[in-house]
C-alpha cells in the first residue's frame, strides 16, 4: 500500500509479529489456566470458566478501544502503556486470590492484552500482501501455542496458576523490547490524502447486511471454540485420559492445525474462499454435534483434532470472505473485537452449560450449535452474494 512504513520482512514487521504473540498468550493457555484455578485455588470448573471470561471480556474492551483510537493515538505509547498495564495487572494476581479482586484484575489484563494484539492486527494490515503477512502470523501462534502447551503444566505444576500468571506477565514485558520499533502515528494517516491512493469501493446494496452476517458468524465460530477450548483439558480428564495424556494431545493437536493454515493457502488457490468455508464449518458442526452423544476418549481425540484443523483454516477463510463482501476493509477491521466479545462469551456459557446439564456433553452441545449457527449464517451469505460475485479461484 502507498505510503506505509511498515515493510513485510523488515525489523517492524518481526517485532509486530511477537507483539501479536504476547497478545494471545492468554487464550493460547486457557484450558490450563482454567484446570489451575479449579486444582489450586479452590474454584469449581464453572467459576474458572466465568473468571476466564472477564479475562476475554477485557480483551474485547481493549480491542474496541484501540479500533476507535487508531487514528489518533502514538503507537509507542500506547502499546507500551498497555504491555505495563498487562504485567502488573498478571503479577498482582499472584497475591489475590479471591473471586471479586481476582475478576477486575483479570478484566485489566485482558484490556492490556486485547490492545496489544489488536494493534498488533491494525498495524501488520498496513503490510503490502497483506494474506502473506497474516499467514505468518497464523503459524508463529501454532508454534507459540505448542510451547504454551508443553511449559505451562510443567510450571502449573511447580507454581500453580501464580506462576502462569507470571509467565504470562514476563512474556509481555520481553516485548517491551520492541516498542522503540513501532511507529509513532498510524502510518497510513500520511498517506489518506496522497493522489495515487485510489479511491473507495462502493458499497453495493445490501453489502452491510452481508457484512453484519460474516461478523455474527465469526462471533458464533468464537463461541464454538471458546467454549470447547476453555473445557478440553477437563473434558479430557473426565473421559478417562490421564492428565499427562491430555496435555500431550493438547500440543499434538495444536501442531496438527498447521494443516489448516497449509490446506487453505492451497484451496484459495484453485477453489476460492467460500465453499472451503462451508465445508470446515459444517465438519465442525457435525464433529462437535456427535461428540455430544459419544462421550469417549476415542471420539474426544477425533474432535480434538477436528476442532484444531479446522480452527485456523476458518479464521482464514473468514477474513477472505469479508474481504469480497466488504472491499474497504471497515468490516474485517472489526474482527478481533467480534472474536473478543464470543471468546468472552463462550467459556461463561459453556460453564452454565456445564452447570445446567450436570455433563461436558451439553457443553459439546452448545459448542455444536454455536458452529451450526455460523454456517447458517455463512450459507445465507454464499446464497446471496458470494456464489456469483466471489471468483472460483485461480
Amino acid at each position: 500500500m502507498a505510503g506505509t512504513d511498515i515493510r513485510r520482512g523488515g525489523w517492524q514487521f518481526w517485532a509486530l509479529i511477537a507483539l501479536s504473540i504476547g497478545g494471545v498468550v492468554p487464550i493460547l493457555g486457557m484450558p490450563l489456566i482454567v484446570g489451575a484455578l479449579a486444582d489450586h485455588w479452590g474454584y469449581s470448573a464453572a467459576y474458572a470458566g466465568y473468571i476466564t471470561s472477564i479475562d476475554l471480556a477485557g480483551l474485547f474492551v481493549g480491542a474496541v478501544t484501540t479500533s476507535v483510537w487508531a487514528n489518533r493515538i502514538n503507537w509507542k505509547r500506547f502499546v507500551g502503556a498497555a504491555i505495563v498495564l498487562c504485567c502488573v495487572m498478571n503479577i498482582l494476581c499472584v497475591w489475590f486470590h479471591t473471586l471479586g479482586v481476582l475478576c477486575a484484575l483479570r478484566f485489566c489484563a485482558g484490556l492490556a492484552s486485547g490492545v496489544a494484539y489488536s494493534s498488533s492486527l491494525t498495524l501488520l494490515s498496513r503490510v503490502p500482501d497483506t494474506a502473506r503477512g497474516f499467514s505468518i502470523v497464523i503459524f508463529a501462534q501454532v508454534i507459540a501455542n505448542a510451547i504454551v502447551l508443553a511449559v505451562f503444566p510443567a510450571i502449573d505444576t511447580k507454581w500453580g496458576p501464580g506462576g502462569l500468571f507470571v509467565t504470562i506477565a514476563v512474556v509481555m514485558a520481553a516485548t517491551l523490547v520492541i516498542v522503540p520499533s513501532l511507529p509513532g502515528r498510524d502510518p497510513r494517516r500520511t498517506s489518506a490524502s496522497s493522489p495515487s491512493t485510489p479511491p473507495e469501493h462502493p458499497r453495493v446494496a445490501g453489502a452491510a447486511i452481508m457484512a453484519a452476517l460474516c461478523l455474527a458468524a465469526v462471533a458464533f465460530v468464537y463461541v464454538a471454540i471458546g467454549s470447547y477450548w476453555a473445557y478440553a483439558e477437563r473434558m479430557g480428564i473426565s473421559f478417562g485420559l490421564s492428565a499427562g495424556l491430555v496435555h500431550h494431545l493438547l500440543t499434538a493437536s495444536v501442531l496438527l492445525s498447521s494443516v489448516g493454515c497449509i490446506a487453505a493457502y492451497r484451496l484459495s488457490r484453485s477453489v476460492g474462499q467460500s465453499r472451503p468455508l462451508l465445508a470446515a464449518l459444517g465438519g465442525l458442526s457435525v464433529i462437535l454435534l456427535i461428540h455430544t452423544g459419544s462421550p469417549n476418549p476415542v471420539m474426544y481425540i477425533l474432535a480434538l483434532c477436528v476442532v484444531q484443523v479446522c480452527w485456523n483454516f476458518i479464521d482464514i477463510f473468514q477474513l477472505g470472505t469479508l474481504a469480497i463482501v466488504d472491499p474497504t476493509g471497515r468490516s474485517a477491521a472489526l474482527v478481533p473485537a467480534a472474536q473478543g466479545v464470543a471468546l468472552a462469551a463462550g467459556p461463561a456459557a459453556g460453564g452454565l452449560a456445564l452447570t445446567v446439564g450436570q455433563g461436558y456433553w451439553a457443553v459439546l452441545l452448545l459448542a455444536g450449535g454455536a458452529a451450526t449457527l455460523a454456517t447458517l449464517c455463512y450459507s445465507i451469505v454464499y446464497l446471496c452474494r458470494l456464489r456469483t460475485a466471489e471468483p472460483s479461484g485461480g
